[in-house]
């Protein structure tokens, strides 16, 4: 039996191959522009996702901000209703200077010493008056963000740091006085505490001091295995500050009027509104879920 084929027969056969295979050349290449297609579309899916996360994200912080920043009507109505109405219109015009002068200065120079680059894990260099605002200022924890929403949270936060002390000066301190502490203590003091806390300062478990690879060691521990402090929602960075400064503030200025009797004794001082004093509770109460919340500071899973 011979195997050569006909005459004609391979040219057939050739033909038909090259037919077959021009075919599966052209599934081939329609299943890999189907295939790119998906993968575009799955590409756009997830920066889409993303962007929501984000939005949400920074939609979420935003709402705890302003939450955290309610408390300064908390403090406002506690304060109000604790001293003698005489003094209830300093004890709240002391508030509203605390919000604006808090606002001023953490933004040109607070936000700046607390997060920027540091200076040997002791105080942020840069970003001043939000100069890098959209490279999210140096703080990777909002993941893209541009960072305006933590300059927000984070102004609530400087906010109740310096309104701690106006309740622990309250009836024995000049406005002018009272306004300069302010000052410092949202321009310099309470940033620099942020900075080693928070930023990338010396005791700072999220970028402290890194070394020539850029890896962080926190220097609690003084080694590699060190985890740093971890603060969380500012029982030391915000209210060991607030606190501090309110008592220093208290020794300084020393008692209130008729607070203590010529023998020492503890004398009742009676406050302008017992009403407002239990509202402003409530009001601390409910704005503190933003607080602490939104210190997490994010809705996404660890």
């Amino acid at each position: 039996m011979s195997l050569t084929p006909p005459p004609g027969t391979r040219t057939a056969m050739e033909a038909y191959l090259l037919q077959q295979l021009g075919s599966l050349q052209s599934q081939l290449s329609d299943e890999q522009a189907a295939t790119a297609t998906m993968a575009a579309d799955l590409r756009a899916n997830v920066d889409r996702m993303n962007e929501s996360e984000k939005n949400l994200n920074s939609g979420v912080l935003v709402v705890c901000g302003a939450l955290g920043f309610f408390m300064q009507t908390g403090f406002a109505m506690l304060e109000t209703g604790s001293v003698a109405k005489n003094n209830v219109i300093n004890i709240l015009f002391k508030n509203i200077c605390d919000a604006c002068v808090a606002g001023t200065f953490w933004w040109l120079l607070g936000y700046g010493f607390g997060y920027g680059k540091t200076a040997g894990g002791f105080i942020g260099t840069d970003n001043f008056a939000l100069s890098r605002i959209y490279d999210n200022g140096g703080n990777g924890m909002l993941f893209d963000s541009d960072g305006w929403e933590m300059w927000f949270f984070q102004w609530a936060f400087v906010g109740t740091a310096a309104t701690i002390v106006s309740g622990s000066v309250a009836e024995r301190t000049k406005l002018e006085v009272y306004i300069i502490f302010s000052l410092v203590l949202t321009a310099f003091i309470y940033p620099v505490v942020v900075h080693w806390g928070w930023g990338q300062g010396f005791l700072s478990a999220w970028g402290a001091m890194p070394d020539e690879d850029g890896v962080a060691h926190p220097l609690l521990s003084g080694d590699e295995t060190s985890n740093g402090m971890i603060d969380f929602a500012g029982s030391g960075v915000v209210h060991m500050v607030g606190g501090w400064c309110g008592l220093v503030g208290a020794v300084v200025v020393g008692p209130r009027i008729n607070r203590f009797s010529a023998g020492g004794k503890a004398a009742y001082v009676a406050g302008s509104n017992n009403a407002l004093m239990a509202l402003g509770t409530f009001i601390l109460w409910f704005g503190w879920y933003g607080f602490n919340c939104g210190s997490a500071p994010a809705l996404r899973g660890y």
